[in-house]
């Protein structure tokens, strides 16, 4: 898949209606805020007879697991409206209001989470055995969630497991593919950081857009 022309196409959508995509990941920002605040909180340091120890806080830890729970469901949720967008089911309007549009579900909402889930426990139990296994399954379940939520809203609902094999179906003779994709957005992370976070505004919305476009070129749907 050609990966400059996959980015150039997002990088035109995000010019044009850069508005839409700020206001629609207003609140994912946020979320990525409040994690990343009571991570910092959940543990302090101190130092007892000359050596330096951890403390860590039970409930804030409870707290950040929480808050980047509710972190991904935004994620999600934006990255369904960046189908939309792409499949012109959009009007680019409302992109606040927008974020939320996977609340209008209970079977999308709740599959959305099931899917991270079980996805989270298939690669940390590869993990176990090495590490790369457990990148390789990272790869292979990257399409889950969007095939879960498409099947949903076709009307042909599908369940967890069977949304997590598909996605390793599609991918199958694309991991690699996959990986040099998001591996070349490194410099863009870099400029993040960088930048104390403030590109981010730019660089979310364009890595997303790129990656659900290649979602829908696995589908052939470009």
């Amino acid at each position: 898949m050609d990966r400059s022309q996959l980015k150039m196409e997002a990088n035109q959508m995000l010019s044009q209606h850069f508005g839409f995509f700020f206001t629609l990941f207003i609140p994912y920002f946020i979320m990525e805020i409040l994690t990343s605040m009571s991570n910092q909180n959940a543990e302090y340091f101190s130092v007892v007879d000359g050596v330096l120890q951890t403390t860590y806080n039970g409930n804030l830890f409870l707290s950040t697991g929480l808050f980047g729970l509710v972190t991904v469901i935004f994620a999600y949720s934006t990255q369904f409206n960046l189908l939309d967008a792409w499949r012109n089911r959009s009007d680019f309007a409302n992109g606040f209001s927008k974020s939320f549009n996977i609340l209008s579900s209970q079977r999308v909402f709740w599959g959305t989470i099931g899917v991270f889930i079980m996805s989270v426990i298939f690669i940390t139990l590869w993990s176990c055995l090495l590490f790369f296994p457990g990148f390789i399954k990272g790869c292979s379940y990257s399409q889950a969630v969007y095939i879960y939520r498409d099947a949903a809203k076709n009307g042909n609902p599908i369940g967890v497991l069977e949304a997590i094999t598909k996605s390793r179906q599609l991918m199958d003779g694309h991991k690699f593919e996959y990986f040099v994709l998001q591996l070349s957005f490194i410099g863009w992370w870099l400029v993040v950081m960088v930048t104390f976070g403030i590109a981010a505004i730019y660089v979310t919305p364009y890595t997303s857009l790129t990656m659900t476009r290649y979602y829908l070129n696995l589908n052939n749907e470009a």
